[in-house]
């Protein structure tokens, strides 16, 4: 990366979360996915630290902060968020993106800060507290959310297997091996091998049941989002029909974009793409 990121840190909400920002413009933050970090999102900077002032946390548990013992439903991974940007920027409006659980946390940011989101891009993750989100746990195709979710037994079975667990789980859906490299890997496995780190990740997992009932009864209480939002989906993942459904179960307006030559990991086979719909989604939060 060409420019250099600042660390930092906050505590808010009973925990210490890591972050970085780079750049200087208009605020956008990028929420990672599983089983990554802020690293995720190095490609995508270099397109746009130009243009924007980036923030990039570490969710909840992971950043070398150990996390506490509870608080990994979506809205307070949230909050976790909002404590950052509050600090970073102040309370006004922000281009919000976020990747696999990402997306959740984005979304449920969106949901209950309104007016803090002038555009939402949410990249190749059904969302909790929608009908396609809920199924995943039954879809054999995504084996891996009732696994996370038995929280004590994944833990038991990956750790100590972090490498092999971590190296196949990227390495099996993306289209380009080479899109994630030694490096950058040797950077998540470090990160998840950290005291505490996979139990917080699994425990994200545990609570989208609880996650998925506070999405239904936010959507029932205040309605659909109306803010700029496009879902993101890899071309080898995408199932359009079942995409378009779920994007007008929870917003008004909202759009899908296929990533072709990508799999599930977009920012990092596709960083350029993705940029370029972070741009777009900007430009329309501003009218």
């Amino acid at each position: 990366m060409s420019a250099r990121p600042r660390h930092a840190r906050s505590v808010a909400n009973d925990a210490t979360s890591h972050y970085v920002v780079v750049g200087d413009g208009p605020p956008l933050v990028l929420l990672h996915g599983f089983p990554q970090t802020w690293r995720e999102w190095e490609g995508v900077i270099e397109h746009l630290v130009d243009e924007y002032t980036i923030i990039a946390p570490d969710l909840r548990g992971l950043g070398g902060v150990p996390g506490p013992a509870s608080g990994y439903d979506i809205f307070a991974l949230a909050e976790d968020v909002r404590a950052i940007v509050e600090r970073e920027v102040g309370s006004g409006p922000i281009t919000l993106c976020g990747h696999d659980m990402g997306s959740y946390v984005a979304f449920a940011y969106a949901l209950t800060h309104r007016d803090g989101v002038s555009s939402l891009t949410l990249v190749d993750a059904p969302l909790p507290g929608t009908s396609l989100g809920d199924s995943l746990r039954t879809n054999p195709r995504t084996w891996h959310v009732a696994f996370h979710q038995n929280a004590d037994v994944a833990h038991l079975l990956i750790a100590g297997r972090e490498r092999e667990y971590l190296e196949y789980f990227i390495r099996s859906r993306l289209i380009n091996p080479d899109a994630v490299s030694g490096a950058t890997m040797d950077s998540y496995v470090g990160a998840y091998t950290a005291p505490g780190a996979l139990r917080a990740a699994l425990e994200m997992y545990r609570s989208l049941p609880y996650s998925s009932e506070l999405v239904r009864a936010e959507l029932h209480e205040r309605g659909k989002l109306t803010c700029p939002l496009v879902y993101v989906a890899g071309a080898l993942t995408a199932i359009q029909d079942d995409v378009r459904a779920m994007v007008e179960e929870m917003s008004l307006g909202g759009d899908i974009r296929v990533v072709e030559s990508s799999g599930h990991y977009v920012p990092e086979e596709q960083p350029e793409v993705l940029a370029g719909i972070i741009r777009d989604m900007h430009a329309k939060g501003l009218t």
